[in-house]
């Protein structure tokens, strides 16, 4: 875990995901508790964690979520893969449904360059930037399942 200072003000700390250290999440202390966040902003410097428990307290020591393990009891890994994925495009889809209706109303409506207008084209980016996302879970759901049956075959013929 590493902590950075952004716009001067506002903590940051980086964590390697548990499990795949090739994904680094980010989190900003804010309203006194980590939130996830988009990214590190550029702007973002180097603090020692000497620096944060004097700007945190104890919220420095606090662990991030990223990096523990999953609960025992919980499926994880190969065996939780597709059920989580499916899960996830589940809650994806109905959250793209409930939020879009009303969304070309509510843009024709408003007036241009208003902030009802750009709140609107903001809501249909996320829309659209849902939707890819949908589809890649999609794409990998299907590529789960073959490589999946693929090794159930392999095994199979080894027995």
């Amino acid at each position: 875990m590493a902590f950075h200072l952004a716009h001067g003000t506002v903590v940051h700390r980086t964590t390697t995901l548990h499990g795949y250290s090739a994904i680094i999440m980010v989190e900003r202390f804010t309203g006194g508790r980590w939130q996830l966040a988009a990214g590190l902003p550029r702007d973002a410097e180097d603090l020692t964690e000497d620096a944060v428990r004097e700007m945190l307290g104890e919220a420095a020591d606090e662990p991030s979520p990223f990096a523990l393990p999953p609960e025992d009891g919980v499926a994880s890994g190969l065996n939780a893969r597709s059920a989580q994925l499916d899960s996830m495009i589940d809650t994806t889809v109905e959250w793209l449904r409930r939020t879009a209706v009303g969304t070309d109303t509510e843009l024709a409506w408003a007036r241009y360059q208003s902030s009802d207008y750009d709140y609107e084209l903001d809501t249909r980016e996320a829309l659209r930037d849902a939707a890819s996302l949908l589809s890649q879970m999609v794409e990998q759901r299907t590529m789960l399942a073959a490589r999946a049956e693929m090794r159930r075959r392999k095994r199979e013929d080894e027995d």
